[in-house]
């Protein structure tokens, strides 16, 4: 990522390279802080499923925002955050790529989309997953009371009537665990911005972004809430281990009624979890999972492309290069001979 690599770069010239044990929500023990300064740090995750970089702004006494660009489908147990994780925390994610899994402490599991907003307290949180491998977007982390006097201040500035911060919380996650909003104009406003500020009024916008937020948060309707967001481990753990089974063995054909048979979970519920815990019905994106592998192998090998096309799981060439060329709008063959 040259994102990263710039920002590993400058760190190692300021010698500010060292492992800590600070964060949020993604963050776990091993994060490796980059670069630091006031009010700002810059955070490297590296494990075994891919690498990306975090950036985390300190805006006020009990609020920070963090921007994510991670290449990972790492969980952590989501113990370090600035604050206490207490029931005061509330933590507000958007999601801008990819996809987003909130696993929480009552056994529910809810999922992001792009697009989508969700509001939950910190301390129901337990883990973070990123199912596509890829996630872009951004979390804030609001400590209800020490914000509390900031917003004040904020709003009087503003010659506004102060918002009452317990009272939106109180609201949202009256019926849940999470509050999820999908993706609407109205969120893409709030939260385009906030990836597009000029950096050197950065820190500035952010906290202007931030009140709007409050703003919006505090006229949303609990009735808003996508409900049928949320699924239970068992479901869970059964689609995982359907998708861990179908990518191992791209050479083979499934229909949906073994597969439910085979990991225990009812047809249609299948159906519907593996959508929102992927993104895609099945079908479609195991056809999408095979053709991207099919795409690694001409770029990185010199296989024949029938061996290739068996190897994901289609009987014959030509089968295999119209469904290449209409994802792809190229054949193989061209396809191999362009990446070189």
């Amino acid at each position: 990522m040259r994102k990263y690599a710039a920002v590993q770069e400058t760190a190692e010239r300021q010698a500010q390279n060292s492992r800590v044990s600070v964060g949020a929500g993604l963050l776990g023990a091993d994060a490796a802080l980059l670069l630091e300064r006031d009010g700002f740090a810059a955070f490297g995750l590296e494990n075994e499923t891919g690498n990306g970089l975090v950036t985390r702004y300190d805006l006020s006494p009990g609020i920070c925002l963090f921007y994510y660009d991670l290449h990972m489908s790492c969980s952590t147990d989501c113990k370090n955050i600035p604050f206490a994780r207490t029931d005061d925390v509330l933590e507000i994610n958007h999601c801008r790529e990819g996809r987003f899994e909130c696993e929480f402490k009552g056994g529910e599991w809810a999922y992001l989309s792009e697009g989508d907003m969700s509001v939950s307290a910190a301390a129901v949180l337990k883990s973070s997953h990123f199912p596509l491998a890829r996630y872009h977007g951004i979390s804030i982390l609001i400590d209800v009371p020490q914000a509390a006097k900031t917003i004040e201040e904020l709003f009087a500035l503003l010659g506004m009537k102060p918002l009452d911060l317990p009272a939106i919380k109180s609201r949202l996650l009256g019926g849940g665990p999470c509050f999820i909003m999908r993706g609407t104009e109205s969120i893409e406003h709030v939260f385009s911005e906030l990836y597009r500020a000029p950096e050197a009024l950065k820190e500035s916008y952010i906290k202007l972004k931030t009140v709007e937020l409050l703003l919006f948060l505090s006229v949303a309707e609990r009735k808003e809430n996508d409900t049928r967001r949320y699924f239970h481990k068992t479901r869970v753990d059964a689609v995982k281990a359907m998708h861990r089974y179908m990518t191992a063995h791209m050479d083979e054909s499934f229909t949906l009624e073994s597969l439910s048979a085979r990991f225990g979970i009812p047809l249609t519920a299948m159906k519907t979890c593996f959508k929102f815990v992927f993104g895609a019905p099945i079908q479609s994106y195991m056809r999408k999972y095979r053709l991207g592998a099919a795409a690694v192998m001409l770029r990185e090998t010199d296989e024949p492309i029938a061996n290739i096309a068996a190897k994901v799981g289609y009987d014959s060439h030509a089968r295999f290069t119209a469904a290449f060329k209409a994802a792809n709008g190229i054949s193989p063959s061209d396809y191999r001979r362009f990446s070189v």
